[in-house]
Formats: structure tokens, C-alpha cells, sequence
């Protein structure tokens, strides 16, 4: 597999950024100018590079001026970040501006794999969710704290109208031009064994799978709390992966963004997401809400507080692929409403909020 320069650079600016935030527009610049050297030297390479590169680094000196004015002020920078303001009102981020752009088809993979690809069938992929990885209905229900349950039915049943506010933890909105603010903080509670989740959302998430046992429904937990490094991990897996059948590493970006949230913007890492599988359907796939566990999940899982986080046929809106197994908590009172209007988290800010 061949780097290019241009791969260079925005592997370059991506570590950068990830590191110091407030070099983001510095280096944005830098990338743009070293790209455009980098494709005007290869085209007048014959006779005119030495030409172009006086009259570009003059170019490059003007607006470094121009933009020094507009970022340093009289001297004093100002990189404060609005983390309450809508998402589509924050600055976009490179990652933001990858995954939106058009996608050339043909550049797509036959199939789209699904989020964690260690979460697939031997037959699919050769790969198999271990025992450890997963806690189904049947390891739960018997072991759970009935009075944890008993008191969140009781709050459902006090007060049908509600004002909400952004400052509510459950409804924090995380998406890829809305990342994880530093600030945000929460306590991780045990699922059981090794896998974890907000410890807030543990009472509703074992009264979901309980009433689901009851009506004839294993629910396996597959993915709940993911940490950085895991989702990092996850992501520049896929990346590598569609690079290594040719695509440039902005190519493969924008793919992998699509099926594996970016680091740093996925709800997983806030405790607030769970993947769920069931018996017979250890796929992360579309063919999971045709199951009678993806069925009752999409009829019965705002009653808990959660709902599927990335509905069909809104795409354009989260940015992500249908996930019928994707189920983010945000209290009874927000799912309900997001049920009953079919709507995204997303629009429900732009309503609510």
C-alpha cells in the first residue's frame, strides 16, 4: 500500500488537532497550502516550479496575515467552545466535513460491515462473539435488584408533562459535529462481569430486558460503555481496512465514518449506548430489526427510556447507517416523544431544546 503526501499531511494534521484543539485553523491552512504545492509542482514540474512556488509561498504569506488578524486579534486568542450550542450551530470538524461530502459509490465496499466487526457470526466473517463479550436475558433476570426496577416505575408514574432542558445528562447530544465536550463527566456502573454502562441507566436497562424475557425475548447485550482507546481502535481498524483495497486515506475516512462512529463522537463512551444481539441473530446488521427481538425493541423500547438512535430513512439527518440494534438512552419522557413523533435525537433539539 502506498502513502501518499496527501495521506501524509492530513494523517499529520489529524494527530496535530487530536492533540492541540487550538491549532485546528493554523493547521488547516498549512494542510491546504502543502496540498496545493504538493498538486501544482507535479503539474507544472517541467519549467515552472520554481515559479510557482515564489508566487504560492507570497500567496501563503498574505493570508497567514489575513487569518493572524482574525485569530490572535490584539494578541489575545480566543478558542472558548460553546459546548451547549446547537450541533448544527458549532463549528464543523474535519471529521465533520469528511463524511459529509458525497461518497463516490463506486469507491463503497459490495456490503457495509457492520459497527464492531468483533461482534459477527463465524459465517460471516470468521469471527465469534466470546462468552465473556456478551450477557444475555437469561444471565440477568433472576440476578437483578428488583427495588432498583421498582423505583423506576415508580418515576415514570409520577407527572406526564415536562419541560426539558439541554442541561439534562440523558439527552447530552453526541454526534460527529457535536463531540464529547472535555467537561462531561459520569460514574461507569456494572452491567455485570466486565462490561459496563452510566451506572443511571442500569435500573431501565434491566427493566427493559426483564419485561423482554417475560414476552419471549433474549436480549444479549453485546456493546454497552466503549472507551477511547477501544473506539479509536475500532475506527482506524476500519480505515486501514478499505485503504488496504485502494482507496486514498480521505476515501476510506469518509467510508469508515459511516459505519464506525469517529472517535470522540460516539455515545458508547458516554455510557449511553447498548448493542444488542439476540439468540439465532449475532449480526450487527439491518436483518436484526426484521427479528421478533428487533421488532419488540422498536415497539416497546421508548417505554424504558431508550430508543434506536439511528432510524431508517433519517440517515441524511444523523449521518449514520440504519442500526436497529443501536439503542441510546434518554429517559421516558424525551423517548416517548421521540416514539411518538418519529423523530432523531437531532431533530428533537432543534424542537425541544
Amino acid at each position: 500500500m502506498n502513502i501518499t503526501f496527501k495521506d501524509k499531511v492530513l494523517s499529520l494534521y489529524r494527530r496535530t488537532v487530536r492533540s492541540h484543539k487550538w491549532l485546528k485553523i493554523p493547521m488547516l491552512v498549512l494542510s491546504v497550502f502543502l496540498l496545493f504545492i504538493d498538486r501544482l509542482v507535479l503539474k507544472f514540474r517541467s519549467g515552472f516550479r520554481k515559479f510557482s512556488i515564489v508566487i504560492l509561498s507570497l500567496t501563503f504569506a498574505f493570508v497567514s496575515c489575513s487569518f493572524s488578524s482574525v485569530i490572535w486579534g490584539d494578541g489575545a486568542a480566543d478558542f472558548t467552545y460553546d459546548t451547549s450550542a446547537f450541533y448544527y450551530e458549532t463549528e464543523e470538524s474535519a471529521a465533520a466535513l469528511a463524511v459529509e461530502q458525497e461518497i463516490d459509490a463506486s469507491l463503497l465496499p459490495e456490503e457495509y460491515d457492520e459497527e464492531d466487526e468483533e461482534a459477527l457470526t463465524v459465517s460471516e466473517k470468521g469471527q465469534v462473539i466470546s462468552e465473556e463479550d456478551m450477557i444475555s436475558a437469561e444471565d440477568l433476570v433472576g440476578n437483578m435488584d428488583q427495588s432498583m426496577i421498582q423505583e423506576t416505575e415508580e418515576e415514570a408514574a409520577t407527572g406526564s408533562e415536562h419541560t426539558f432542558s439541554r442541561d439534562e445528562w440523558q439527552l447530552t447530544l453526541v454526534n460527529k459535529n457535536h463531540p464529547i465536550s472535555e467537561d462531561y463527566t459520569f460514574t461507569l456502573g456494572t452491567i455485570k462481569g466486565s462490561m459496563q454502562c452510566d451506572e443511571r441507566i442500569i435500573p431501565d436497562l434491566y427493566a427493559m430486558i426483564e419485561a423482554a424475557y417475560n414476552d419471549g425475548i433474549n436480549l444479549i447485550i453485546c456493546s454497552p460503555y466503549r472507551n477511547d482507546s477501544r473506539q479509536q481502535m475500532l475506527f482506524d481498524r476500519k480505515v486501514n481496512k478499505y485503504m488496504a483495497q485502494g482507496m486514498s486515506y480521505m476515501d476510506a475516512y469518509k467510508v469508515a465514518a459511516q459505519v464506525v462512529t469517529i472517535p470522540g463522537s460516539s455515545e458508547h463512551q458516554i455510557g449511553l449506548a447498548i448493542d444488542f444481539i439476540t439468540d439465532n441473530h449475532s449480526s450487527l446488521d439491518e436483518a436484526f430489526g426484521q427479528t421478533p427481538a428487533g421488532i419488540w425493541i422498536a415497539e416497546h423500547s421508548y417505554e424504558y427510556g431508550f430508543i434506536i438512535r439511528y432510524p431508517e430513512g433519517k440517515e441524511d439527518i444523523t449521518g449514520i447507517e440504519f442500526e436497529p440494534w443501536h439503542l441510546r438512552y434518554v429517559g421516558k419522557k424525551a423517548a416517548k416523544v421521540i416514539y411518538e413523533e418519529s423523530i432523531t435525537l437531532e431533530e428533537f433539539w432543534e424542537k425541544y431544546l
